[in-house]
C-alpha cells in the first residue's frame, strides 16, 4: 500500500481538529499509509502544507461550498493525475451534494482512481427528521447514486450497514468510527463538579439535547446538587442560565480534559445517525457515560452501568443523581473498561484491518501490471 497515493477529500474543517468528525478524520488520516494529503474547504484557517491543501471560503454557507467544488476537484485531479495507483477517499460528513459532484467529476478526469466514499451516518434520514422535503428527497436521491457509483462505500457500523442496504440495496463495508487518544496532557483533577456535552447547537439534534438538558434536567437535578454545572463545547450556543458554562469551541487537548474530568457525560438524544464521537472519547477516556439509546446506538458496549442507558427525563435524572452520589466507585469501573473500548476503536487497527480486507490485494494486483 505504500506505492499508493491519496486524496483525503473534506468539505469542513480539518484544521483546526475541533470537533467529532474532524477528529475521525485526521486519526484516520494519520493512519493510513504514507503518500497521502488531505483536501479541506474551510472558513476557519488557510492551512497549507505538504500534508493538507486548503480551499478557503469566506464564511460556511453551502453556496461558497459549491463555487470552490470546481477548485477542489481540480487540485485533487494535480495532485493524482501522474501517480499509477491513486486513491480518492471521500469523507461523507457533509451534505451529499458536494460528494456526489466531486465524484462524478474525479470519476472521469482520473483513469483507474479508486474511489470511497465514507460515511459518517444516513444523510438522508437526517434530512427526512429536519429539512424540507425537497432537500430530503434530493439528498436520498443523491446518496443513493454516491453508493452506487463509489468503488467502495462503508457503513459505521452493521446495524447502518443493514439501513442502507434496506434502502438503497447497496453492500457497504464496515469501517467503524474510531479515534486515537493521547492521555499524557491530561490533568488529573479540575476544582468544579460538572456534567458535560459536546456538539455545535447549530446542529439540530445537538441544539434539542442541550435544549433539553437546560430546560428539562438541569432545574430538577440542581434541586439537590446545588453546585453543579452544566459544561458545553463545539459552538454556536446564545443563551445563559445560572449552571451554565459555554465553553465554545476548544482544542482537542482541551476537550479531553474537560471530559476526563466531568462527573459524566450526558447525552440524552433523540435523533441523529451513525456514531457518537463524544461518547467514544468519554468511553476511552474513562468517563461515566449517561445516555439515550439514540445517542449510544452503533456502540458496542463491553459491560453496563456505567455506560448508563437511559430513554425518559425520570429515569436520566434518577441516573444522574445516582452517578453523582457514588461517582468514585463508579470511576474506577468505567477507568477499568476503558481498555476494551481503547483496544476495540482504535483508529489505527481499524483502518490497517479494513486495508488488509478491502484494498491490498487490489492494488498489490495493479503494481504486478
Amino acid at each position: 500500500m505504500s506505492n499508493i497515493k491519496t486524496a483525503f477529500v473534506t468539505f469542513f474543517p480539518i484544521v483546526p481538529n475541533n470537533m467529532g468528525s474532524s477528529a475521525v478524520v485526521n486519526d484516520r488520516f494519520e493512519s493510513w499509509p504514507k503518500n497521502k494529503k488531505i483536501f479541506q474547504i474551510t472558513h476557519l484557517k488557510n492551512v497549507q502544507n505538504d500534508k493538507i491543501k486548503s480551499i478557503l471560503i469566506s464564511k460556511e454557507t453551502p453556496i461558497n461550498k459549491i463555487i470552490k467544488l470546481p477548485e477542489l476537484i481540480y487540485k485533487i485531479y494535480l495532485y493524482l493525475r501522474f501517480s499509477k495507483n491513486k486513491l480518492v477517499i471521500v469523507e461523507g460528513a457533509s451534505w451529499i451534494f458536494y460528494s456526489f459532484i466531486t465524484i462524478i467529476f474525479l470519476k472521469f478526469m482520473l483513469i483507474n482512481c479508486k474511489i470511497i466514499y465514507i460515511s459518517h451516518s444516513i444523510e438522508s434520514e437526517i434530512r427526512k427528521e429536519y429539512s424540507n422535503r425537497l432537500i430530503y428527497f434530493l439528498t436520498k436521491f443523491l446518496e443513493n447514486l454516491v453508493y452506487k457509483i463509489s468503488d467502495y462505500s462503508t457503513a459505521v457500523s452493521i446495524k447502518e450497514k443493514e439501513k442502507i442496504f434496506k434502502l438503497y440495496k447497496k453492500k457497504t463495508k464496515l469501517y467503524p468510527n474510531a479515534i486515537n487518544i493521547n492521555e499524557k496532557n491530561i490533568k488529573k483533577k479540575l476544582k468544579l463538579d460538572y456534567i458535560f456535552y459536546s456538539g455545535s447547537y447549530l446542529y439540530k439534534p445537538n441544539k434539542d439535547a442541550i435544549d433539553y438538558l437546560n430546560k428539562k434536567i438541569m432545574p430538577k437535578i440542581r434541586k439537590k446538587f446545588p453546585h453543579l454545572k452544566l459544561v458545553l463545547t463545539g459552538g454556536g450556543f446564545n443563551g445563559s442560565f445560572p449552571w451554565l458554562i459555554d465553553k465554545g469551541i476548544v482544542s482537542k487537548k482541551k476537550l479531553y480534559n474537560l471530559i476526563y474530568n466531568a462527573k459524566c457525560i450526558c447525552v440524552p438524544l433523540k435523533f441523529g445517525s451513525g456514531t457518537r464521537i463524544k461518547i467514544l472519547e468519554a468511553l476511552i477516556l474513562g468517563t461515566i457515560v449517561v445516555s439515550t439509546n439514540k445517542g449510544i446506538e452503533g456502540i458496542e458496549i463491553n459491560k453496563k452501568n456505567p455506560p448508563f442507558v437511559v430513554n425518559n427525563k425520570n429515569k436520566i435524572i434518577k441516573t444522574l443523581t445516582f452517578v453523582l452520589k457514588n461517582y468514585k466507585q463508579l470511576k474506577r469501573i468505567s477507568n477499568k473498561n476503558k481498555f476494551f473500548y481503547k483496544d476495540k476503536y482504535s483508529m489505527k487497527n481499524i483502518t490497517n484491518n479494513f486495508i488488509n480486507l478491502n484494498l491490498t490485494k487490489y492494488f498489490n494486483e495493479i503494481s504486478n501490471l
